[in-house]
C-alpha cells in the first residue's frame, strides 16, 4: 500500500484478479444470477448505491486530514505549515474534493489510483493526480515479482513508473495486489434492483399489463373488435369524449402496489446493498423491521458508524499516506466532529476535563474556535462566582463572601419552652 518500488524490464501479462473474479474492465458482464453490466453510471443509478457512495465519501471528505509527529513517543499535532499534499494535493482540486474522488474510486471499484507529478525539496510527494481508475491496468512481473502499473493513453497503454504510483486498496485477498470491488460482488443485487426499476416503469406505464377490458353483450368478431379498440385508443389519444355502444363496458384494471411486489423488492434490495457497504440501513432510508439497535442520542449513532464502518476506510488512506511523508511525520483524520453531544452534555465533559487537569482553558477555547483570553476578559471571567469542583461541579469561588441571607423561622413550641425567652 502507497507506494510500491520494483524494478524495470521485460513483463509476462498475467491476470492478478482474484476469486470470486472481477470483470477485467468496468463495463464486462459479471456472473450472478442477473447479468448485468455493472458500471459507475449504471450501478449509482440505484438510489441505495448512491446513497451508500454519497454518504462514505462525503462524510470521510469532510473529515480533517493533518499532520502529526511523534516526539519522544508522544502523538502531537506539528506546528509547522501543512504541507501542499493536505493543502492542494492536485491542480485545481482542494483537499475534500480530492479525498471524495479517492473514496469514490475505492467504493465503486475497490482501489483508487494516482500519480505523482511534482515532489518537494526533500524528494517527497507533494502533488498526486488522481487516476481514472478503470484506466489503469495491474500487472505482475513473473521474473521479478514486481508490481506493474500501465495507464491507458487512448487505443495503447503506457506503462507508469512504480514509484509514481500512489494505490489504495480496498478489501483485498491474500496474495492479491488489487483490491475487491463492492459493486462487482454485489452486482446481482443491483442488476436485480435496475431490472425491478424498469418492470416498474413498464407496469405504470401499461406495459406489465392491459390497462382495461372492453365486453359486451353481443358477439364480436375479431374485425370488429379491433375497431372498437381502435376507436377508444383514438379518444385517448385526442382527449375527446369517449362514447360507447349498447351494451359495450369499458373496466379499468387497477393492482395495488403490493400486489406487484415493487415496493418489497426495492426494500429488501435496499438493506443488502447497504450491507455490501457495511452501513446500517436506516442512514440510507432503509427498512430496519427486526432490529434491536436502538441509540440513545446521535452521538451513540455516530461512535457506532465511525467504528464499525469508517473505521476500515479512514485507517486504509492513512496507511497509504505513511511512506510519502518524512518520518517522524504523518497524517491522521481528526475524527472528533463526530463524536460532538449535545450542548449540555459537551459542557459537563469540558468541566469535568478541566477539573481532572486534562486540558486548559484555552484548548478548551480552541475546541469552540475562539482565541485565548485577554486580560479584560480574564478580570471579567474571575467575577463570575462559580469555579470548578473536583468532579466538575460548580462550586463557590475561594474568597468570596456569601451575603447572609435571611433568619430561619423558630417552630412555635420551641419559643414557648425556651426560659429565656422575652415574655
Amino acid at each position: 500500500m502507497g507506494i510500491l518500488f520494483g524494478q524495470a524490464g521485460p513483463v509476462e501479462r498475467r491476470n492478478v484478479f482474484p476469486e470470486p473474479p472481477i470483470p477485467p474492465f468496468l463495463g464486462a458482464d459479471v456472473g450472478g444470477h442477473v447479468s448485468v453490466k455493472t458500471n459507475p453510471d449504471s450501478s449509482l443509478q440505484v438510489p441505495a448505491v448512491w446513497s451508500c457512495v454519497n454518504l462514505l465519501a462525503n462524510t470521510v471528505s469532510t473529515l480533517p486530514l493533518e499532520l502529526y509527529s511523534l516526539a519522544g513517543g508522544d502523538e502531537v499535532p506539528t506546528k509547522q505549515r501543512p504541507p501542499k499534499l493536505l493543502t492542494s494535493p492536485s491542480p485545481r482540486v482542494t483537499q475534500s474534493e480530492w479525498i471524495h474522488q479517492l473514496m469514490v474510486s475505492l467504493l465503486l471499484r475497490g482501489n483508487a489510483y494516482g500519480r505523482v507529478i511534482t515532489r518537494g525539496y526533500t524528494g517527497f510527494p507533494s502533488q498526486i493526480l488522481m487516476l481514472n481508475p478503470d484506466a489503469v491496468k495491474v500487472e505482475i512481473d513473473r521474473d521479478t515479482g514486481a508490481t506493474v502499473y500501465s495507464l491507458r493513453q487512448g487505443a495503447t497503454w503506457q506503462r507508469i513508473p512504480t514509484e509514481q504510483v500512489f494505490h489504495v486498496r480496498g478489501m483485498t485477498l491474500p496474495g492479491a495486489v488489487v483490491g475487491l470491488s463492492p459493486i462487482a460482488h454485489a452486482a446481482a443485487v443491483i442488476g436485480l434492483d435496475l431490472h425491478s426499476r424498469r418492470f416498474a416503469e413498464d407496469f405504470f406505464n401499461g406495459g406489465g399489463i392491459p390497462k382495461a377490458v372492453l365486453s359486451g353483450q353481443q358477439q364480436l368478431n375479431p374485425e370488429q373488435a379491433r375497431t372498437l379498440k381502435d376507436r377508444l385508443m383514438a379518444a385517448f389519444r385526442d382527449r375527446e369524449p369517449l362514447v360507447l355502444g349498447a351494451g359495450v363496458t369499458y373496466t379499468p384494471i387497477q393492482v395495488k402496489p403490493e400486489e406487484s411486489q415493487f415496493l418489497l423488492t426495492q426494500q429488501a434490495d435496499v438493506s443488502q446493498i447497504a450491507r455490501y457497504f457495511n452501513i446500517p440501513a436506516e442512514m440510507i432510508g432503509g427498512a430496519t423491521s427486526g432490529s434491536n439497535i436502538t441509540y440513545a442520542n446521535l452521538g451513540e449513532r455516530n461512535i457506532h458508524f465511525l467504528q464499525f464502518c469508517l473505521n476500515f476506510w479512514l485507517k486504509r488512506i492513512e496507511d497509504a499516506f505513511f511512506p510519502i511523508f518524512p518520518q517522524p511525520q504523518y497524517v491522521k483524520f481528526r475524527v472528533e466532529e463526530m463524536l460532538r453531544v449535545d450542548p449540555h452534555t459537551r459542557a459537563q465533559v469540558d468541566l469535568l476535563k478541566l477539573a481532572g487537569k486534562i486540558v486548559t482553558p484555552t484548548e478548551v477555547r480552541q475546541e469552540y474556535g475562539k482565541p485565548p483570553m485577554t486580560h479584560d476578559q480574564k478580570i471579567e471571567a474571575d467575577m463570575v462566582p462559580l469555579g470548578v469542583g473536583p468532579l466538575g461541579r460548580p462550586t463557590a469561588m475561594p474568597g468570596l463572601k456569601l451575603l447572609p441571607g435571611p433568619p430561619a423561622p423558630v417552630p412555635a413550641n420551641d419559643q414557648q419552652g425556651d426560659p429565656n425567652a422575652a415574655a
